[in-house]
């Protein structure tokens, strides 16, 4: 294209054109060598975070030292002040060189630019100047096809200059917002969290900048397509040109002209003489003339239908001879530009593959990979064995209150007996009550009380699977996407969090069905703590964080609670049996804000020990374990169990008798009593909706027949008062029962 260009130039103007490419083509070159350079620059800024990295690393690895030596603390707490300050102040100053290197960068590439900018804009006007000789000197023929090609040249050069100004333009933004970004972090947050942050801000580079890649490889696909086609439309056109000429016999246009030029010549001698033979005729009306005239009429009559196919063909001719010219430049001029877009398409396509593989090389899991490598959780955190249980639930009730003074959040004491005995006997919890009883507030107060960690969880409607809970792997970028719940499960195994009580916070969960994303957690509860394994992949990948299993499952820890929220309403499902079976259930009551209670003032933040609780649960257990055990015999050997199979189909079973054993003996041991444990468990278990309550194929005969049932039972057992809420369940079905419900 430039080589037709050059050669309709006049020669005293292809000096100055040949000048104009040699320019073009070096600012090319200088743009080129300037994002080398910026390239280079921050590889070398990487290289001076890393080696910061390292610095950092040996630093809290002493720091860790000194903590683990709990008994020096107090006479070296001054001194690790004083290092904790020259971090700091390395920190700050190393932020300052970072961003005085990250200000010349950028005032380097805003130069380039500038006169990058002026470059083509000079450029531009020489070329519209060449245009306009060129329209000037060129023939008259080729003045639209000339038009035509400086459009599809202007079309090109404006696509290059949008796209030019495109990535100068984000660079520019990128690069500023980076400069602001790192300041204002800097300056508030410990070198700890500097270095999570620039973790964060390279992987969302790299996504931003992969998927502006992915949708200009998207457009220029498009255009190639596009190219493509019109490529194959002047493909038709040439071979209907050359079938035309197929049809001319190898006759050549100028032959066709002549021979037309022929065949006029002879129309005129033959007009001529039939011009002759009509005047004759009027001399001499002879038969002999006549008859020729009729001849030479015939003839003429004859000749006139091929002169017209003559003359048409040969007006195909010269058409065909101009479109085919026009079509072959045509099509030179896409293939051109089918070249240039395949080129780009390419070198984009490297690139983004470039930044695949250096995200692969961070690891299949990199928020998890990178918990690795944070000091933070590498250290093992400072706990405190718990108090007597009843002791312990009474400060957690007045901790509870205390955190949050604007808005005191006051429990019942037997609430939270039972919920301690509940964390004993499940780790998945549901509370359930209207709205306002404080049910999302006390699974947060309470693992922000006991120093634990809280992670909320926003369970959504069109949740399906465990991918929807934890995350999902892609394949293409080789990458597992851990969302938060994932997180938890890990941290929460990391030397930092191993010994603490960890919640996570499922949010509104019956908003999908817990029986279908839940179902690998509430398979996993049934099983020995060990072999509770969560699946992630199919195959281990490359990098796999250390505390995976296999490098592709994850155990559910002991120290994790689930902890969900249940309202119902129309937009929420009724949880199912096996979610119920395998959860400590408890229906939270209105706030009691009659009652005459305080919380003692200066109670001093905490952070429990996990292993200490879990050794308080056994201790229970092996305290209460023959008063519970003499409960159970009696309650299976008491009317009440032949009333529940004959008239409901319910039986105990093993689950139910193991439950017990764990949960019965910690409320007891909490403060509360036996009688208001086993009543709860028999509420939430056996006279829940659905089991005795609740049906429709049962009469209230049979409810007065197992309420009568239960207590005698409760008698056999010789427990004090009566089962309260299992009597409030059968008194609200029968209730339900007169209204006709």
């Amino acid at each position: 294209m430039f080589d037709e260009l050059h050669a309709a130039l006049p020669e005293e103007r292809r000096a100055a054109f040949q000048d104009v490419l040699a320019e073009f083509m070096q600012l090319g070159k200088d743009a080129n060598q300037a994002l080398e350079r910026a390239e280079q620059q921050a590889s070398e800024q990487s290289a001076r975070l890393a080696a910061l990295d390292v610095q950092g690393a040996a630093l809290e690895a002493r720091s860790g030292e000194y903590e683990r030596r709990e008994a020096e603390l107090a006479a070296r707490k001054q001194a690790c002040g004083e290092r904790e300050a020259q971090l700091l102040q390395r920190s700050a100053d190393l932020a300052i060189r970072e961003e005085n290197a990250a200000a010349g960068f950028l005032k380097e590439r805003i130069a380039a630019t500038a006169q990058l900018q002026m470059a083509l804009e000079a450029l531009a006007g020489q070329r519209l100047a060449l245009q306009a000789e060129l329209a000037r000197v060129g023939e008259a023929g080729r003045q639209d096809l000339d038009a035509r090609v400086e459009q599809q040249l202007q079309a090109l050069r404006e696509r290059e200059r949008l796209l030019d100004d495109q990535a100068v333009q984000q660079a520019t933004k990128e690069a500023l917002l980076e400069v602001e970004q790192r300041t204002l972090q800097r300056r508030t947050r410990t070198a700890e969290e500097v270095e999570a942050l620039l973790r964060a801000e390279l992987l969302q580079q790299f996504s931003d900048e992969r998927a502006a890649h992915e949708g200009k490889i998207s457009g220029l696909k498009r255009q190639v397509e596009h190219a493509y086609g019109e490529i194959d439309q002047l493909t038709d056109q040439v071979d209907a040109w050359r079938s035309f000429e197929a049809t001319l016999a190898g006759r050549t246009p100028d032959q066709i002209l002549d021979e037309l030029d022929g065949l006029r010549l002879a129309l005129r001698d033959r007009e001529r003489a039939m011009r002759e033979l009509e005047a004759l005729q009027a001399r001499d009306d002879s038969g002999a003339v006549r008859a020729e005239r009729d001849a030479l009429l015939e003839e003429l009559r004859e000749l006139r239908p091929e002169l017209a196919d003559l003359r048409q063909q040969n007006h195909r001719v010269q058409l065909g001879v101009m479109e085919k010219e026009h079509w072959e430049r045509e099509k030179r001029l896409l293939q051109k530009n089918k070249e240039l877009m395949e080129k780009g398409l390419v070198e984009l396509e490297g690139r983004i593959r470039g930044l695949t593989e250096e995200g692969q090389a961070q690891g299949a899991f990199p928020e998890l990979g990178r918990m690795d490598t944070d000091t933070t959780l590498q250290l093992t955190a400072a706990v405190a064995p718990i108090p007597e249980l009843k002791q312990f639930t009474n400060e957690l009730r007045e901790r509870i209150a205390l955190s949050q003074p604007d808005n005191p959040l006051v429990f019942g004491i037997d609430d939270l007996q039972l919920f301690v005995g509940g964390l004993a006997m499940s780790q998945l919890h549901v509370l359930q009550g209207i709205s306002g009883t404080g049910k999302t507030s006390l699974a947060k107060a309470f693992a922000k009380v006991v120093g634990g960690e809280c992670t909320d969880i926003a369970v959504q409607a069109g949740w399906r699977d465990r991918s929807d809970l934890l995350g999902h792997y892609n394949a293409f970028e080789k990458r597992y996407y851990e969302k938060d719940a994932l997180q938890a499960l890990y941290r929460a195994r990391t030397p930092a969090l191993v010994d603490r009580i960890n919640v996570v916070l499922l949010d509104e969960m019956n908003l999908s069905r817990p029986e279908q994303y839940f179902a690998d957690f509430l398979s996993a509860l049934e099983k020995a703590p060990h072999d509770r394994i969560i699946p992630l992949m199919e195959s281990s990948p490359a990098h796999a964080p250390r505390l995976l299993a296999k490098g592709r499952t994850i155990l559910l820890p002991e120290n994790v609670w689930f902890i969900g929220t249940a309202n119902q309403d129309e937009t929420t499902n009724e949880l199912a049996d096996k979610t119920y079976d395998r959860a400590f259930v408890m229906e939270l009551r209105s706030r009691h804000k009659g009652q005459q209670w305080g919380p003692r003032e200066g109670l001093r933040q905490v952070t429990y020990s996990f292993q200490s609780m879990k050794e308080a649960f056994d201790k229970a257990r092996k305290a209460y374990r023959k008063e519970v055990e003499e409960i159970l015999e009696s309650l299976d050997a008491s009317p009440l169990t032949e009333v529940l199979e004959a008239r409901f189909g319910q039986s105990w079973g093993n689950r139910f008798e193991r439950q017990a054993k764990e949960f019965l003996p910690v409320v007891r041991a909490a403060g509360g009593s036996l009688e208001m444990a086993l009543d709860h468990l028999l509420a939430t278990r056996m006279f829940r909706s659905g089991k005795v309550t609740g049906r429709y194929d049962v009469g209230a005969d049979d409810l007065h027949a197992v309420e009568a049932a239960l207590d005698d039972a409760w008698s056999r057992m010789s427990l004090p008062g009566s089962p309260e809420r299992c009597q409030l369940a059968i008194d609200k079905d029968l209730k339900r029962r007169e209204r006709g419900g």
